[in-house]
């Protein structure tokens, strides 16, 4: 074959077969990003972090609120203590995931199983409270935290799943779990069974 022939077949393929750089972007190319809603479904307010490629934050939710993001391929949700430091993955953002709403605690469609139960927490004394529940959910990172004002004989009612551990936390108790410390190795006030469904519990024993 002669050279000029040789020479006219490279180049024709060379044309035909463009150089691809998908698969190695430069440096400082921008990052596909993804347009979701996210929805707190802990059913109590919590702090989170998120972490990706040119972004890192912390933020709060309220129970059951929902909000609009745009987040890189990537990003990622975290628990938080703090808003600056990570404890516990929740989800990796992905290109599937736009126009979803992903939530903050993705295993708790396991509580559509019927797992949960309902009960009531009564003030049994004859003045006002104001009263720190701390529970562990089992499927659950972290813990949730509630200030409630019960008056004199009026109660509050909770759904948890079963498992739950829950506690009516003394100052100490609170000081060490607003540390970023758990707080689920002392004797809980009560651990959540399906028999739990429906009682009533005085707080004040």
């Amino acid at each position: 074959m002669k050279a000029t022939t040789f020479l006219s077949i490279v180049l024709l393929v060379s044309s035909v077969i463009p150089i691809s750089s998908a698969q190695n972007p430069a440096p400082g190319e921008p990052v596909a990003r993804v347009a979701f809603t996210l929805r707190n479904n802990l059913g109590y307010h919590r702090m989170f972090r998120a972490e990706g490629p040119g972004m890192a934050y912390g933020f709060t939710m309220n129970r059951n609120e929902s909000t609009p993001k745009n987040w890189p391929v990537g990003g990622k949700l975290y628990f938080s203590i703090d808003g600056e430091t990570t404890e516990g993955l929740i989800f990796t953002v992905t290109a599937a995931d736009a126009g979803k709403t992903l939530l903050t605690a993705p295993k708790a469609t396991t509580h559509a199983t019927g797992a949960t139960v309902t009960v009531r927490f009564r003030n049994n004394s004859l003045i006002p409270h104001k009263v720190m529940l701390i529970t562990y959910k089992p499927d659950e990172a972290g813990n949730g935290t509630q200030g409630i004002m019960l008056l004199p004989y009026s109660s509050t009612t909770q759904t948890f799943p079963v498992g739950t551990k829950v506690y009516f936390a003394d100052s100490e108790q609170v000081d060490i779990v607003m540390s970023g410390k758990r707080i689920d190795e002392d004797m809980p006030f009560l651990t959540v069974r399906k028999e739990s469904n429906g009682k009533t519990f005085n707080i004040f024993r």
